[in-house]
Formats: structure tokens, C-alpha cells, sequence
């Protein structure tokens, strides 16, 4: 990464993976290190339960350059798009694997960032509570699922000029289920305080499209016991997919 040493962690079985196991990649908020991160998505039981990769990349000052946020990585113009590039050949050399790139927060602004142009680095994004910059438009069939809360104040459901992002949720899976040229919705569930989700299966090459949304969660990374069921097992269930369950 030029003179620039680049660092991640990985957390994963004692014993070898099979080599179906997919690997995600998840992206920390701004200001969280690695260590709050892994306590917050909880997804590091997948590792545990001998299914998946976990990966963490550490970000510059805690955050990420998503061109027009946040923090020391956008002041310092840090190639994280780069870094996430280097990443992927480093972890799956030979692509053979499934990985999938979750971002938090400011992470889901660069998880839009690299949807918005390398979208085939990654085989499907998970958008927790972020979302696309203003010059930032997916225009390339890839799989995203996009998780939101009814009341969060930094990133508006459905209210234009609330909240810190450009546009509210609504607005961006509107423009994504167009682009992505997706069908009718192929399920809409409402599985434990969640408010809906709604998952379309038929977009072009393929590819899939999902908002999940909660009821209430503020800004917070949904889980137990506040958001039931949490946002990890509902994105290992779009990426895998496979039915809803509870963490192993």
C-alpha cells in the first residue's frame, strides 16, 4: 500500500475450513477499534462454530475514506479502496472463496464506496445503518442487503435532509432496486421486533437485494437483547442463503 503498512486480523477455526467456507470481511464505525468491533457484530461465532472466516481490517485513526467521510482517513486521503483490493488478493488468492464485505457505520460508507465501483470484488455487501456518498451510485448488478432502524437519528428511514447522511434508506434501496433491476419483492417477513424484511431475489445476473429493518436500535449495531433477531444471523442468512437461525 506505497509506504503505507496496512494490518488486519483475522479470527478463524482451530481446525482448517472447508473450502466452501466463505470469509467476511467486516468494516469497523468510526472511532472503534477492532476489539469493540468483534464484541459488537457478532459475527465471530460463525468462526467458532467452524463455518466461516472473520476478518478485521484496521482502519487509519478508526476510520475509513469513503471520499467525503470520515475522519483522519478522509482528511489524509488514505487509499482504503486500495486497501480493500490488496485485501481480497491476499485472503483469496486464487478466488475460489466467497467473500463478503460488511461495513458499520462510517465502514458501510466505504463498503458503498467499493459496490459503487469494483462491485465484483466482493460477492455480496451488508450495509449496517450507512450509506452511499453523494458521487457514490451502484450502477453494476452486485447482491447488497441494507440494515436500518425506524428511529435512527444519524441515518434517516424514509425523512429527505434528516440525519447525517445525503439521502434516507428509503431513497437509497429505491435507487438500488432500479439499478440492480430487481422484480416484486420475493418475501416480506417480520421475524421477532423487527419492523420488515424484505428480501428481492429476482435482480439482474442473478443477483439479490434486502432491507432489513428494525423498529427501534437508534444508531446501534442490532442485537440481542434490544434487536431480536440480531443483524449478524440475518446477514449470514442473505449472504449463505440459508434459513433464519440463531447464532451458533
Amino acid at each position: 500500500m506505497g509506504k503505507l503498512t496496512r494490518t488486519y486480523e483475522v479470527i478463524a477455526p482451530v481446525k482448517p475450513l472447508p473450502k466452501t467456507a466463505p470469509v467476511i470481511v467486516s468494516l469497523a464505525g468510526l472511532r472503534a477499534t477492532v476489539a469493540s468491533e468483534i464484541t459488537r457484530d457478532q459475527f465471530t461465532p460463525y468462526a467458532a462454530a467452524g463455518m466461516a472466516e472473520i476478518v478485521y481490517p484496521v482502519g487509519l485513526g478508526e476510520s475509513w475514506n469513503a471520499i467525503g467521510c470520515c475522519g483522519y482517513a478522509s482528511a489524509h486521503k488514505v487509499d482504503d479502496l486500495g486497501f480493500m483490493k490488496a485485501l481480497v488478493a491476499k485472503l483469496d488468492p486464487g478466488h475460489t472463496r466467497h467473500i463478503f464485505l460488511v461495513g458499520y457505520s462510517n465502514g458501510a460508507r466505504l463498503a458503498y464506496r467499493v459496490a459503487c465501483t469494483t462491485p465484483g470484488l466482493f460477492n455480496a455487501y451488508g450495509m449496517v445503518k450507512g450509506g452511499p456518498m453523494v458521487d457514490c451510485a451502484v450502477s453494476k448488478p452486485t447482491s447488497i442487503i441494507q440494515v436500518a432502524s425506524l428511529d435512527d437519528p444519524e441515518v434517516s428511514y424514509s425523512q429527505p435532509g434528516k440525519g447525517r447522511e445525503p439521502l434516507p434508506v428509503t431513497t437509497v434501496v429505491g435507487r438500488l432496486h432500479k439499478a440492480l433491476k430487481c422484480g416484486a419483492p420475493a418475501s416480506v417477513i417480520h421475524p421477532g421486533n423487527m419492523y420488515a424484511w424484505t428480501t428481492w431475489t429476482n435482480c439482474a445476473s442473478g443477483n439479490r437485494l434486502a432491507l432489513a429493518v428494525w423498529k427501534d436500535g437508534k444508531h446501534s449495531f442490532p442485537r440481542p437483547p434490544a434487536s431480536v433477531p440480531g443483524a449478524a444471523p440475518v446477514m449470514w442468512s442473505f449472504f449463505t442463503k440459508r434459513g433464519l437461525a440463531p447464532l451458533p
